[in-house]
C-alpha cells in the first residue's frame, strides 16, 4: 500500500454522493468496487475484450495491436505489444507512449491511470497495481472500500522480467529497473534500481 489516506468514505460523502462509481474511482476517492454497477461494467468490458485481443494478437500481432489500440485510445499506434496481455482492467485509463515495447503478461490493475512513457522496454510480467485498501481499518477493509493512485513512468526506461510498481509511485526517466524488483518509492532520473523494496544502485 502506498499514498496512505487520513480521511474516511464518510468524510467525503458529501462530495461523493452525486459522483458514479466510476467518476469516483478516477478522481482518487473512496469507492466499493463491488457496489459501483459503473465500475464493475467497465472492467467487466476490459475482461471480455482482452482475450478476444490476445486470441488474435497470438497469431498475428500486427492485427492484435491494431485491435488493442482501437479500444485504448491513450496506447499510441507505435507501442510494440507482445501477447499475451494478462489483465487490462479499465481500458481508457492505459497510456503508453511512442515506440514503447511491452512484452508478455502485462498487468494494469484497478482504476488508476498508468502512464509510461516513450521509447521503454517494459519485460515480461510487468504489474502495475493502482488500488489502494485499508491496513489498519479492519471494518472498511472488510466493507471492501479501496482508493487508487496513479503510475508513472517517464521516457527511455527499461524494466527487467517480473517488475511489480505499487500505487502512487513516479519513475524518472532513463531509469532501469532490475528483475524481480517491487518499486515501492518515486524513482528519479538516471539510475538503476533492484530489489524488494527497489534501491537505487547505480547512477547513470
Amino acid at each position: 500500500m502506498n499514498n496512505k489516506r487520513k480521511d474516511r468514505p464518510e468524510d467525503r460523502f458529501a462530495i461523493t454522493k452525486s459522483m458514479t462509481g466510476v467518476e469516483k474511482a478516477y478522481a482518487g476517492e473512496w469507492y466499493q468496487f463491488r457496489f459501483e454497477p459503473t465500475c464493475r461494467a467497465a472492467t467487466e468490458k476490459a475482461w471480455r475484450m482482452v482475450p478476444e485481443i490476445n486470441a488474435v494478437g497470438v497469431r498475428n500481432r500486427k492485427k492484435g495491436i491494431e485491435m488493442l489500440v482501437a479500444v485504448c485510445p491513450n496506447i499510441h499506434p507505435t507501442v510494440d505489444i507482445v501477447f499475451p496481455i494478462t489483465t487490462l482492467d479499465y481500458l481508457d485509463r492505459i497510456y503508453i507512449g511512442e515506440n514503447t515495447f511491452v512484452n508478455m503478461g502485462f498487468v494494469h490493475l484497478s482504476s488508476g491511470r498508468v502512464s509510461i512513457g516513450k521509447d521503454c522496454f517494459i519485460g515480461p510480467n510487468a504489474h502495475f497495481y493502482t488500488p489502494n485498501h485499508e491496513i489498519e481499518d479492519l471494518e472498511l477493509r472488510r466493507a471492501a472500500w479501496q482508493y487508487d493512485a496513479p503510475i508513472t513512468v517517464g521516457d527511455d526506461c527499461w524494466f527487467g522480467g517480473d517488475v511489480t510498481v505499487v500505487p502512487g509511485v513516479t519513475i524518472g526517466s532513463n531509469v532501469v529497473v532490475g528483475a524481480g524488483s517491487v518499486v515501492t518509492k518515486d524513482v528519479p532520473n538516471n539510475c538503476v534500481v533492484a530489489g524488494n523494496p527497489a534501491r537505487i544502485v547505480k547512477q547513470i
